[in-house]
């Protein structure tokens, strides 16, 4: 049953979003995916405010 959820959400253009750090600096990426595939890739670094 997964595996059907699972390509019925391929056919659906989907928005993640994630957070990561690399380098020292933390990034806020968000991208869409459709049909296994990223498109509209926005990726934000976060600077601390001091």
């Amino acid at each position: 049953m997964s595996r059907f959820i699972w390509y019925i959400r391929q056919l659906l253009p989907l928005t993640y979003r994630t957070v990561y750090e690399m380098s020292g600096d933390k990034h806020f990426t968000v991208w869409k995916m459709w049909l296994g595939r990223c498109y509209a890739i926005d990726d934000y670094v976060i600077k601390d405010a001091k």
